[in-house]
């Protein structure tokens, strides 16, 4: 099989560890790098940015799967395109590299957010570039700090360059592996980890309902315990944050994502949002 990834060094660990549990399960990959629009142009304002080209990659026949970071994939999804699997999920959670203040980079609307209005007096700058680049750039003292997710910084093998786990409500699907396909295609079932799965699935319904993009300060994490959604004002004025208790639930992963965000919605969600 051809497995499609961008060609940064966080999607190549990430594709070559999918290729590694798919040459384990039988079904051996050959890595192919597409770049995409985001890779020429990351001011472009879009999630689509991040898998257009590998998206026309598979409707095309060029690959068979493409390997995506969950939180990068947008809610809709191509006709005759489909999820298919999801590995394992790595920690979730993110992390401060540096100290906390007073100049603290990140590129998420998320972060940004929920760091302004929980960090007095902080200002949260933008800081852009592949995970390399941003720990060049606070190591040429433009950030006191920056924040980036647990999961990448594991991948690459810089976990030791992690100064604190901050208690932010993560993005949807964020330190998850997705394999997506031409709907139809059948994997080896081992491939996918069910709690993993029923996690991006609620998550996903969550912000899909949210109407949320990569610009909305939007979060939603399920843990298997409790499921909880984040919605902040960019400057982290208003927030609103809410939480249903999942475990033993009976209820499809969807039915409680929408829900979830019904809830949020129901207490004020788009004028936080500013819409």
């Amino acid at each position: 099989m051809r497995l499609g990834t961008r060609g940064s060094s966080l999607a190549l660990a990430q594709a070559r560890w999918v290729a590694g549990l798919l040459d384990r399960l039988g079904e051996p990959c050959e890595i192919v790098e597409i770049t995409t629009t985001g890779d020429r142009d990351r001011a472009v304002p879009d999630k689509f940015k991040w898998v257009k080209e590998l998206d026309e990659a598979l409707l095309d026949g060029r690959i068979d799967l493409a390997a995506h970071s969950a939180k990068d994939v947008p809610s809709v999804l191509p006709d005759g395109l489909a999820l298919v699997a999801a590995p394992r999920r790595e920690d979730p959670r993110d992390a401060l590299v540096g100290r906390l203040g007073p100049r603290v980079g990140t590129s998420s609307p998320r972060r940004a957010a929920q760091l302004r209005a929980s960090v007095p007096g902080v200002e949260v700058l933008e800081v852009r570039g592949n995970v390399d680049t941003r720990l060049a750039k606070l190591t040429a003292g433009e950030y006191d700090g920056i924040v980036l997710a647990v999961a990448g910084l594991r991948r690459l093998g810089r976990e030791a360059e992690i100064s604190e786990i901050l208690d932010l409500v993560p993005a949807a699907g964020q330190g998850t592996v997705v394999v997506q396909a031409r709907e139809g295609l059948g994997l080896p079932a081992e491939l996918n980890d069910a709690p993993t799965w029923t996690a991006l699935r609620a998550e996903r319904a969550c912000v899909a309902a949210l109407d949320a993009d990569c610009r909305t300060a939007v979060g939603a994490h399920w843990d298997g315990e409790r499921f909880r959604g984040w919605v902040g004002a960019e400057d982290g004025a208003a927030w609103l944050l809410d939480e249903i208790a999942v475990a033993g639930s009976s209820e499809q992963p969807e039915v409680l994502g929408g829900l979830l965000a019904e809830r949020l919605l129901s207490a004020g969600a788009d004028a936080v949002l500013g819409r």
